[in-house]
């Protein structure tokens, strides 16, 4: 027997908006059991745990259809503002691929794929990776999700990051505190550092940066 039937219910009740009363009329399930079972007692009716099993089975199976009906409909790239002050917004004109640099307002924005990934966490958008350079960690054509700072500048050494220059240009590498403060070096995680060798940019030189939350591999 699943003891989580009662996690499960109130998970479906907040994205539904569903009422107790409601579901208990459907499943024949006195509301105070399903309030008992949802705040945490473990089912002791085996005939009333089997109902409510198949009834979420069902309505979940369902939710999640309309939702992903509802997702296919939007477009399916954004525009995503360098200023963490404004809001993605869906590109609805043009079809700029993810990766490209636009402008709004005379605002720079940068394209991205929507994701709908919840378990990934807070990503904002996806890019594609091109090239060798992050390889074997991020391949060539994988794609990696990416989520804007609150300032740009507060860096953990080490960790991938999204990088755009002043030329309008984007790169995925680790990024390291460079040979001065004003500076940062770029780094590759291919082996072969002589072919894909670190990347040295001024602070000046740097429009944005954005971190990497995920990798999705190619297959």
């Amino acid at each position: 027997m699943d003891y989580h039937i009662g996690q499960r219910l109130k998970a479906f009740r907040e994205r539904s908006k569903m009422k107790m009363p409601f579901i208990a009329a459907l499943t024949g399930i006195a509301k105070e059991t399903l309030y008992k079972w949802e705040k945490g007692t473990k089912p002791s009716d085996l005939n009333d745990y089997f109902k409510l099993k198949a009834y979420l089975d069902k309505l979940e199976n369902k939710l999640e259809e309309e939702q992903l009906e509802i997702e296919n409909q939007k477009p399916a790239t954004l525009r995503l503002p360098l200023n963490r002050n404004r809001l993605p917004v869906p590109q609805t004109e043009g079809k700029a691929l993810a990766g490209t640099i636009t402008f709004h307002n005379n605002e720079p924005e940068l394209i991205v794929d929507r994701i709908n990934a919840p378990f990934l966490g807070p990503v904002e958008g996806v890019i594609e990776v091109t090239g060798e350079s992050m390889a074997p960690t991020f391949i060539n054509g994988c794609r990696v999700g990416i989520i804007r700072l609150n300032d740009y500048r507060i860096l953990d050494w080490g960790l991938h990051y999204y990088l755009i220059d002043k030329n309008w240009q984007g790169i995925v590498r680790r990024i390291y505190q460079g040979e001065t403060d004003n500076s940062l070096r770029l780094v590759s995680d291919n082996p072969d550092q002589e072919k894909f060798p670190p990347i040295h940019r001024q602070w000046t030189q740097i429009e944005a940066i954005f971190r990497v939350i995920a990798g999705i591999l190619k297959y």
